[in-house]
């Protein structure tokens, strides 16, 4: 930990990045509640990490008694506003980081979760005996699931589809920036057109979809449901709508022996998996995520 500032620190002119670090840890640390701050030295020195131009946790700390421009500091103290006032902290820093990918975000997309990683993780292992695999992420949002597909398989013909064109924006962004391939379009996995709109011949059909029912709404943190986009998170009075059109989806989508791999509200998991069943996918299973919880369901279509 580094020594106190000294009193020619704290003196006028620009401060330094200890002095930042010590101020914005205080302000996070009074935050309300509902900001969600959970370690508020770490967001600090995150929040200023980026504003110094990404330097990692050593680097900031290597000389932490540099002073910062007058502008590193305003541009400082405006995030660290925006963060204590609840709003996220990927939407604050504009970015996160996804299975070792730099991941552009935005309200207009869900924040990557690890419990996501955790979907990806079972489509994965699903495809390791498919050469060049077609895949289709429907609700693809920042792209997260779609590009980490392209960047650990690269071999394969990722698609990914959104409702939301600002979404689609996101993903489309996130390519480019991550240089991988993929091919974004708009439809709706509940509309009738969505089976003519999408890639058939597919080895796996994926997705994250709007899981969590509009009486649940309260019980989310107020940074969630403040912040994040309701389209992507709530699934409206009947919690199982996006899955049983997903079901039906698959019989008409995947090739004989490919997969439909689908993130589920922990506990809707086990009536997801009665759902695929009842649509005739064969070996389904509930995998539980990093926490315990079943987070994944998964199912083969025909041989």
């Amino acid at each position: 930990m580094a020594d106190p500032p000294s009193a020619k620190e704290q003196s006028a002119g620009p401060p330094t990045r200890h002095v930042l670090l010590a101020e914005g840890a205080r302000c996070l640390a009074a935050a309300a509640e509902g900001a969600g701050v959970g370690d508020a030295r770490r967001e600090a020195e995150w929040l200023l990490a980026d504003v110094l131009g990404a330097l990692g946790r050593a680097a900031l700390h290597a000389r932490v008694h540099r002073r910062v421009t007058g502008d590193e500091a305003r541009r400082f103290r405006a995030l660290l506003r925006r963060r204590a006032e609840g709003e996220p902290l990927a939407y604050v820093l504009g970015h996160t980081d996804f299975r070792g990918l730099r991941l552009a975000v935005s309200p207009a997309v869900l924040i990557p979760r690890p419990e996501t990683e955790t979907l990806v993780e079972a489509a994965l292992r699903r495809l390791e005996d498919v050469r060049q695999p077609k895949v289709l992420d429907a609700g693809t949002g920042s792209g997260c699931i779609a590009l980490a597909l392209a960047s650990e398989r690269p071999e394969a013909d990722v698609h990914a589809c959104d409702v939301s064109r600002e979404a689609l924006a996101v993903a489309r962004a996130n390519a480019d920036a991550c240089d991988l391939a993929a091919h974004f379009f708009r439809a709706d996995m509940q509309a009738g057109a969505f089976l003519e709109k999408s890639p058939a011949g597919l080895d796996l059909l994926i997705a994250n979809p709007p899981y969590v029912p509009d009486a649940e709404r309260s019980t989310l943190p107020e940074a969630v449901r403040n912040h994040e986009p309701g389209v992507a998170l709530f699934s409206g009075g009947d919690p199982l709508h996006f899955y049983r059109a997903l079901a039906k989806h698959a019989s008409q989508m995947l090739v004989p022996g490919g997969h439909l791999v689908l993130e589920a509200h922990a506990g809707h998991a086990e009536a997801v998996a009665a759902l695929l069943r009842e649509g005739g996918l064969k070996s389904v299973g509930v995998e539980q995520d990093a926490f315990g919880k079943e987070r994944v369901v998964a199912g083969r279509w025909g041989a």
